[in-house]
């Protein structure tokens, strides 16, 4: 009897201690969690950016300090994603943002893994500046949705360098024009005194034009590239509209070599209208250009196919269009150039390699 109560006693005793120790473990397991969680709160003081957190319903329950510190007023805690609206702000069009635009809306309710909107946001005192928005949803340990995360971050410097280098580029492109009229006025003046036939001088105007226009492409887009089916079909287009077929790959060049593409393609419009496909009505041009990734390094190819027109006759002396098309663009782009003259119609292809180029292979354009 007596050894049957000790056996218990120790039974019960043995339990104590696991008991003991399975909450010393809990104890540990939950400090830890709570170190982890200050850890969090000191993050989320520290970084630079507002952060806002919402449960799986859109409600906000927290915001950082900066968040107030950006918007000037405090966090508002709205109910759920249908609440967003008494976050005032306006899209750059200047119609006010509604909750279902937000970020937060479109993560909480749409599912959607990332948003990111721009935002002219109207401060507590009144004052607007401009906010990005970067929305992600939040996961559990078993990978559920218990919610989403928005970063507020402020981009009005970078709005205020964007529109200041907008004043300049289109202050930059006023002189550019400036510069090539008096070029033009220069070289007409000149062309006064002497005994020159007014084709020479129109076709001096014209090449001067097409140059100019080619400056004003690159101004207009990042200046130092410009995409291959902008330089390309702004020529072709002004020629003969809708007879002139362009379709390849998003592909941006160089100013360089987008300038000498861009004078070649003039010249090639002005040799097809004057002589080849485009000087008869049913002649049609056909554009393509793709990018070979099988070559050891990548290249761009570009084709200018006439058809419908006269029969094409190679030329027996050579002037400035053709050094343009020809030797001009080749060493420009370090590319090889392709002539050739069957009986259905004019041919030009321009082989050249894309390392400073930037391709996008899949993504195809037609323009017509």
């Amino acid at each position: 009897m007596a050894g049957s109560s000790e056996e218990k006693i120790a039974e019960l005793e043995a339990k104590l201690l696991a008991a003991e120790q399975g909450q010393k473990t809990t104890s540990q397991a939950l400090a830890s969690a709570e170190n982890r969680i200050y850890h969090l709160e000191a993050v989320l003081e520290t970084v630079p950016v507002g952060v806002v957190l919402a449960d799986e319903k859109g409600e906000i329950f927290h915001g950082n300090s900066f968040v107030e510190e950006l918007i000037r007023h405090p966090v508002l805690h709205s109910d759920d994603v249908d609440s967003y609206g008494e976050w005032i702000s306006f899209h750059e069009d200047g119609r006010r943002v509604e909750s279902h635009e937000y970020p937060l809306s479109r993560v909480v309710r749409d599912g959607e893994e990332r948003s990111e909107l721009d935002v002219h946001y109207q401060r507590g005192d009144g004052t607007r500046f401009w906010m990005r928005i970067i929305g992600r949803p939040i996961f559990d340990s078993e990978g559920k949705r218990i919610g989403a995360s928005v970063a507020l971050i402020d981009i009005d410097r970078e709005r205020q360098l964007q529109n200041g280098q907008q004043i300049l580029i289109g202050e930059l492109n006023h002189r550019v024009k400036n510069a090539f009229s008096v070029v033009k006025a220069i070289v007409n003046q000149s062309l006064r005194s002497l005994t020159v036939d007014d084709t020479l001088r129109a076709t001096i105007d014209e090449r001067l034009d097409a140059y100019a226009r080619a400056h004003s492409k690159l101004i207009g887009t990042q200046w130092d590239r410009a995409p291959v089916d902008e330089v390309i079909c702004d020529i072709v287009e002004r020629t003969a509209p809708g007879r002139i077929s362009c379709d390849g790959p998003e592909v941006s060049l160089p100013s360089r070599q987008a300038l000498a593409l861009s004078m070649a393609t003039y010249e090639l419009s002005t040799n097809a209208t004057k002589y080849g496909a485009l000087s008869v009505p049913e002649g049609t041009v056909s554009i393509r250009w793709f990018v070979d990734q099988n070559a050891t390094q990548p290249q761009l190819r570009i084709e200018w196919m006439e058809r419908g027109g006269p029969p094409p006759v190679s030329p027996t002396t050579k002037g400035f269009g053709a050094f343009i098309i020809d030797r001009a663009i080749a060493m420009e782009t370090s590319g090889e150039v392709d002539i050739a003259y069957p009986g259905e119609g004019f041919e030009w292809r321009l082989t050249m390699p894309i390392h400073n180029a930037e391709a996008n292979p899949q993504t195809a354009q037609s323009a017509s």
